[in-house]
């Protein structure tokens, strides 16, 4: 899986499952996923190694893809939207378009 590809995904997970998530673990994976800081900033910042840093990021990943395996709820939001994103195609009425809309806020949201 390429990086961005990596990236979008465990952001999806985290954004889902984080409150399962040791607090570790979110900050760690929030700081490696969402402010983008290397593994070495991540051990400076906090005054840990760089092991413990991988150690919290491979596990919380692991977690996140366990639960995801589970639970399905990306994989069900992703049908749900591309389900949402056809039906988007062929609405015509500005009262449907609104209400396209907000599922696919809803979707953004996760549910």
């Amino acid at each position: 899986m390429e990086k961005i590809e990596k990236t979008i995904r465990y952001t999806k997970l985290f954004n889902l499952y984080s409150g399962l998530l040791s607090s570790a673990q979110k900050e760690i994976l929030s700081d490696y996923f969402f402010l983008d800081l290397s593994i070495s900033e991540i051990s400076e910042n906090r005054n840990v190694s760089r092991a413990a840093v991988e150690d919290a990021l491979t596990k919380g990943m692991k977690k996140l893809e366990s639960i995801e395996e589970t639970l399905k709820c990306l994989n069900k939001n992703e049908k749900i939207r591309a389900k949402v994103e056809e039906l988007s195609q062929i609405v015509d009425d500005s009262e449907e378009k609104r209400l396209v809309k907000e599922l696919m806020e809803e979707l953004d949201n996760g549910i």
